[in-house]
């Protein structure tokens, strides 16, 4: 029998791990969803060349106009490349969403050299003149990064979406704002109308400049180039003060910091800091925008992991009633119906309310962490599997055979078991790989196969450390030593027992 303090340790690193893999899906957590290092299968650099006219009159800053010229040709060349990346996606049997296409063009390009610009001077009447300038770019866009998308997280992958959409939406916002303000310039004839339209345009340029902060700190985030992204996002805040879009996702990235910090550095008071931080720039955002779902959404979070869960489940049910479509939100509230409320029907019934809507290996997955909390390990399995059926994601994937793993070994399915913690190390995803060692030496170990499983902790040990890996470490000491004293061993047995013991000294850390 295991010693009650190992018992309460185990469930202690389930907790933290819970924690950091929640954080990974909603805020980019760079410990565990990192993406800079994915082995590319195939992997092609491709240059699209597109031109992007704009024009300005006398009440126009020129050098605004060049940048949305540089801007329009920069969205022209990578809708190019959205249509070669979708029928490559096809080609390779994981075609991308239009969402996921727009998301990965519009946050991968490299622009390659300078842009070139052309300057054009047109006489519209006696009175009118514009100047059009044109703008053609050459950008790079590397075919790997289907590889890196499908490499992240669910939830990251749609907040990306959601980012890129919203600038999209921002961008199109202005553009519409300056063509209307650029007819009614044709028709101003008297001092006060052409000085309030000059504030007006400069009003509409200084938004456009914030929208193209934004945009360029969602392109940092998607690199997890997170103090850059917040830099961008204070810059995009910083000309326009009310720009909600700029609050909202750099309190999203705040919040990953602070996960980062909390659970993955130990860094508490710091963590802290962030997170508070997070909350003052989601608060503003709400303000600004009383019916902003993703501000609700990602409001819940941070208090939901702040252990405030009233104001957690506000919002959760707020984000619900303005975007009843969202999948996420309905999984972040089921998450609250089980640990704080235990009503495990409303659980169930948010669960099945995301699967209804997004059918995906994300929220089947999260659907048989409910059902394995009920201890109903065959609906888990039957969820697990279809996850396994339609994920594309080895981090994700490995995730899903684990889980599977453990649901066979609740039930003493022993060879299955040890076949997708098999699977999970095959995988060979940095944290994940921990988690298969561990859960197959756990079976070994139920089997008196000592060896073997000596053999898979000595393995967990030799790692490199990553945030599981270190969490497991005490356990697996300990375990180890149960293994060295069934087998007669005793001198290796001691000696994992002070390591052990060393561990608990530290804290576990």
């Amino acid at each position: 029998m295991m010693a009650y303090g190992v018992i309460m340790l185990i469930k202690h690193w389930r907790k933290l791990l819970a924690a950091s893999l929640i954080a990974g899906t909603l805020t980019f957590a760079p410990e565990i969803y990192g993406v800079q290092n994915f082995p590319v299968v195939h992997a092609e650099v491709k240059l699209y060349t597109a031109m992007g006219v704009d024009y300005g009159n006398e009440y126009e800053s020129q050098e605004i106009v060049k940048l949305r010229a540089r801007d329009k040709a920069i969205k022209n060349a990578t809708k190019q490349a959205g249509v070669y990346l979708k029928t490559y996606s096809r080609s390779i049997n994981n075609e991308l969403t239009d969402d996921e296409v727009l998301a990965i063009t519009s946050n991968a390009y490299e622009v390659v050299g300078e842009v070139r610009y052309n300057q054009n001077v047109k006489q519209v009447t006696d009175d009118i003149t514009l100047i059009v300038w044109e703008a053609t770019v050459d950008v790079n866009v590397d075919d790997s990064e289907i590889t890196k998308w499908n490499k992240r997280e669910d939830r990251e992958r749609s907040t990306l979406i959601s980012q890129t959409r919203e600038s999209q939406t921002l961008s199109e916002e202005n553009d519409r704002k300056v063509e209307d303000l650029r007819r009614r310039s044709q028709k101003v004839s008297d001092d006060a109308g052409r000085a309030q339209l000059k504030t007006q345009f400069e009003q509409a340029d200084n938004e456009f400049l914030s929208n193209q902060k934004v945009e360029e700190g969602t392109r940092l985030a998607y690199q997890q180039k997170f103090d850059e992204a917040i830099k961008l996002y204070t810059e995009a805040i910083e000309l326009k003060s009310d720009n909600a879009a700029a609050y909202n996702w750099r309190g999203n990235i705040r919040n990953a910091v602070a996960m980062n910090k909390i659970y993955a550095e130990k860094n508490v008071s710091v963590g802290e800091k962030f997170r508070k931080e997070a909350i003052d720039d989601l608060n503003r955002a709400i303000q600004l925008k009383p019916d902003y779902s993703e501000a609700y959404g990602n409001r819940g979070f941070v208090y939901y992991m702040a252990k405030d869960y009233p104001a957690a489940i506000a919002d959760y049910n707020r984000a619900i009633e303005l975007d009843p479509t969202n999948a996420q939100n309905y999984i972040y509230r089921s998450t609250y119906w089980t640990q704080i409320t235990k009503d495990n029907n409303r659980a169930l019934t948010d669960l099945n309310k995301a699967i209804e809507l997004k059918p995906s290996a994300h929220t089947y997955r999260n659907r048989a962490g409910f059902y394995r909390t009920q201890k109903n390990f065959l609906s888990a399995i039957e969820d697990l599997t279809r996850a396994i059926e339609l994920d594309t994601q080895d981090n994700s994937l490995a995730l899903s055979y684990h889980g599977r793993g453990n649901c066979y070994k609740e039930l003493k399915m022993y060879d299955k078991a040890i076949a997708d913690y098999t699977r999970t190390i095959e995988l060979n995803q940095e944290d994940s790989i921990a988690l298969g060692y561990f859960g197959r030496a756990e079976v070994y170990q139920a089997m008196k196969n000592f060896g073997a499983a000596i053999d898979d902790y000595t393995k967990l040990i030799e790692l490199p450390a990553t945030t599981t890996s270190k969490i497991l470490l005490p356990v697996t000491y300990y375990l180890r030593a149960q293994c060295y004293k069934a087998l007669g061993d005793n001198a290796k047995a001691q000696a994992d027992m002070k390591k052990y013991d060393e561990f608990k000294v530290a804290g576990g850390r």
